[in-house]
């Protein structure tokens, strides 16, 4: 056990290394070009070359305020134990101190850009029991000292929380070494990164080259419309040919950044199981290491798709108890693994699960058709009524079509939504085109809600959703009564539950 006087190098009041000045003064100039850089490229690109005196004195000026303001809040930065508290005071004009108990404390995390990496210091941050997520963040810490702290912390908490322990038992228990689970490869990473939704990184570059066309325009006078217009042409031949050439290329576009994003994000990717939960440790340029406690993991989720699939890798995400602001930021997430890895995390997670019988369970057929008609003739109608009124005909062939897919992918969806059902926990499994499913324990739910909507309530069905911590996991169009039978057994499964969940 951690003994008192081991709060001496934590007693005094104590300032963040100096390297925190240039981090903090680097975050001040990344927030201004956040919100100028329009101004910034239209007066580096402007044609006629002119030069503002008085933009540059006011960017020298804000400069040198920011580099003053970086350096007042270094001298005014302080971090110090007392009382079985780590207490942090900061502010200049708005003084703010900040406390939290050991025993609140649940996951320590380093972060390392290419600078922290390059001065050899962390960023340490602190999540804690509250809904606030991580509270405390320390800028610049020696990597030693950001080591010596968090093992100190983690010590102190696992003193001061309540066990059925003696303490004798607890000077004599085996501390559980580290096992890393997996640890990606380059050509793992490759398998990633081509398994990846290249569509959502498609839409993303489009979106941005569409808003950033007005000031492309403004800066060279240059405009989409005249250039889709010269490379396209006005014959179909033309045309084609055009389309040819832009669609291959906006693909292999898209396929290139979200290689590289990947690679950039997750480079070297280590995932560990520790005595307290999982940890994962990854990237090039901003070095992560996140933690998650196992008692604030609330739940589990997986998937896959078809280029998955043919690597045999998964998707896995740790769900920790967090407010919805940040319970994405808060979770642990591996951006592919193989069975092996999957089956720790399960049986970490809920070991008793092999042994449980679940018993499957589908959704009503009558959600192909609501899904139908909000995806599918909703849309047509809107786009019918749209050419209708400009005048056009013959884009019926189109609108029917639009209503065949949804109803294939609907029927998809209905038939390969299931959940199963044990004493202990849940797992739902749905698939379209990807496969995703979600592992729950009943005594992690914090509430259950029964959602009716007009449609639902005449045919007796509902939505049935389960609240967690981590966010909420649904169960579209099921049977009003069986619905109520599952309510009734959760509730009195969390009730008489002496597992605490978190």
């Amino acid at each position: 056990m951690t003994k008192r006087n081991d709060l001496d190098f934590l007693s005094e009041p104590r300032r963040q290394s100096s390297v925190a000045i240039f981090l903090i003064l680097l975050k001040s100039f990344r927030v201004i070009l956040g919100q100028a850089w329009p101004i910034f490229i239209a007066l580096i690109f402007n044609p006629t070359k002119s030069k503002d005196t008085y933009f540059a004195l006011a960017i020298i000026g804000i400069t040198a305020a920011s580099a003053i303001r970086s350096i007042i809040l270094y001298f005014k930065f302080y971090y110090y134990v007392k009382d079985d508290e780590l207490i942090i005071e900061k502010g200049i004009f708005q003084k703010t101190k900040l406390n939290v108990p050991f025993d609140r404390i649940q996951t320590i995390n380093f972060k390392e850009n290419i600078l922290h990496q390059f001065f050899n210091v962390v960023s340490l941050e602190i999540d804690t029991a509250g809904s606030k997520g991580n509270e405390f963040s320390i800028t610049a810490l020696k990597k030693d000292k950001a080591i010596a702290i968090r093992e100190f912390l983690l010590a102190q908490k696992k003193s001061s929380t309540p066990t059925s322990f003696s303490e004798e038992e607890m000077e004599e228990e085996i501390e559980i070494p580290e096992e890393e689970l997996l640890h990606l490869s380059p050509m793992d990473l490759v398998k990633i990164g081509v398994s990846q939704n290249h569509l959502r990184t498609a839409a993303i570059v489009f979106a941005f080259m569409f808003t950033s066309m007005d000031y492309i325009e403004t800066l060279t006078g240059w405009k989409l419309e005249n250039g889709i217009d010269n490379l396209l042409g006005s014959n179909s031949n033309t045309l084609l040919i055009g389309l040819i050439t832009i669609v291959p290329t906006f693909i292999i576009i898209a396929f290139l950044i979200s290689l590289v994003r990947t690679v950039i994000r997750y480079y070297n990717l280590r995932f560990i199981k520790t005595s307290m939960g999982f940890k994962v440790i990854a990237g090039l340029f901003t070095r992560n290491e996140q933690s998650a406690s196992m008692q604030k993991i609330q739940l589990i989720r997986w998937t896959t798709n078809p280029i998955k699939k043919v690597f045999s890798l998964f998707d896995i995400s740790l769900r920790q108890a967090a407010s919805s602001a940040i319970a994405r930021k808060q979770s642990i997430y591996v951006p592919g693994c193989f069975e092996e890895q999957l089956f720790a995390v399960r049986a970490a997670y809920f070991p008793e699960e092999s042994q449980l019988s679940f018993e499957e369970h589908v959704i009503h057929p009558l959600v192909i058709y609501r899904r139908v008609l909000y995806f599918g003739f909703l849309p047509a109608g809107i786009f019918l009524l749209n050419r209708y009124w400009d005048g056009a005909t013959g884009d019926y062939f189109w609108a029917i079509i639009w209503v065949v897919i949804v109803l294939l992918f609907s029927w998809i969806y209905q038939r390969n939504f299931k959940y199963f059902v044990s004493d202990e926990g849940i797992r739902i499994s749905t698939s379209i085109v990807g496969r995703t499913e979600t592992l729950l324990k009943w005594f992690k739910i914090q509430g259950v809600e029964i959602q009716q909507g007009i449609y639902q309530r005449r045919k007796n069905l509902c939505n049935l959703v389960f609240h967690t911590a981590a966010g909420t996991v649904k169960i579209p169009y099921i049977e009003l009564e069986k619905a109520k039978k599952m309510e009734n057994f959760v509730l009195y499964k969390i009730e008489n539950s002496e597992e605490p969940w978190m």
